[in-house]
């Protein structure tokens, strides 16, 4: 099984680390079935579910705790969408329903996602997380699942970094957490589980001179992967499709990719720089097809 997982990038800043692993293993299983299925309902049953979350069913009590543990974070999750003249917050889905019978031996789930929140999931053009599911379910450490996320927004990249404000906002660090603290409880599991999926990852402390060298920022470097085009047929659980490709918004000559926030001039530079190698390449590519 090979499923990859793909969402707009903005739903990374949706909270998740205080999940338990089997929470987000289920809560991405979902996400990456119900992928270009617009808004029908997906049905799930007891194995098929836990077998693309990596699940491995010893307690049936314990599964169905997890469902009902989901189920309660799902119905007050929202998706926020913020920019300087407008603030957007669309429930994640619309539909949720599970049902089992009394010795828990069979349960099916149902789901439906908001019509609003459809296009994070299947109207991708740019600036999207990619990742193998079971890379992600293969984690542990809460910490590092979250950061697995965040560092895949920066897969082709191969550099970002956080001010100590955004890194602990972003993995929810408790306030009573010292940077020594930090560097045993949250990086350190950071380095141990995601150094097979980033090659070359190093973490590093960025310090003032300032008396006592307080840390300012945290900076996570690794090397970057190779941009392909995308293709959305790659992963196609069948091979009949057909597919009609459209000019991207991203390979239109006159196209403006939209600044990030928080980002030096330089990383800019290299945005900017792949951008317009993955439209050439495309548009190469393209050319060959149409021969």
């Amino acid at each position: 099984m090979n499923e990859v997982t793909r969402y707009k990038n903005h739903l990374n800043t949706v909270p998740m680390r205080k999940w338990t692993a089997e929470e987000q293993d289920f809560f991405f299983a979902i996400i990456t079935e119900i992928r270009d299925k617009g808004t029908d309902i997906i049905e799930f049953d007891k194995h098929s579910l836990a077998e693309l979350a990596n699940y491995t069913i010893e307690h049936n009590q314990r599964f169905e705790k997890t469902i009902a543990s989901l189920e309660d974070k799902l119905s007050s999750m929202r998706y926020k969408e913020k920019t300087r003249n407008s603030l957007i917050s669309i429930p994640l889905f619309q539909y949720f329903e599970a049902r089992w019978t009394d010795d828990l031996s069979e349960l099916t789930l149902k789901v439906q996602v908001s019509s609003k929140f459809e296009y994070v999931l299947n109207k991708l053009e740019a600036e999207f997380t990619q990742f193998e599911l079971k890379q992600f379910t293969n984690i542990r450490s809460t910490y590092a699942k979250e950061m697995f996320k965040q560092l895949k927004q920066w897969r082709t990249v191969g550099r970002v970094e956080y001010s100590v404000s955004d890194f602990r906002e972003i993995l929810q660090i408790p306030t009573s957490y010292r940077a020594t603290d930090i560097n045993q409880v949250v990086i350190q599991p950071i380095k141990d589980e995601l150094s097979e999926y980033f090659k070359a990852l190093k973490v590093k402390a960025i310090k003032t001179r300032q008396r006592g060298n307080p840390i300012v920022a945290y900076e996570f470097t690794w090397t970057p992967e190779k941009t392909t085009s995308w293709d959305k047929n790659k992963y196609s659980k069948s091979k009949k499709t057909i597919r009609t490709e459209t000019l991207p918004e991203w390979a239109r000559d006159d196209y403006q990719p939209p600044k990030i926030e928080n980002i030096s001039p330089e990383d800019q530079e290299i945005l900017d720089k792949k951008l317009a190698e993955r439209r050439a390449n495309w548009k190469k590519k393209r050319g060959e097809n149409d021969k």
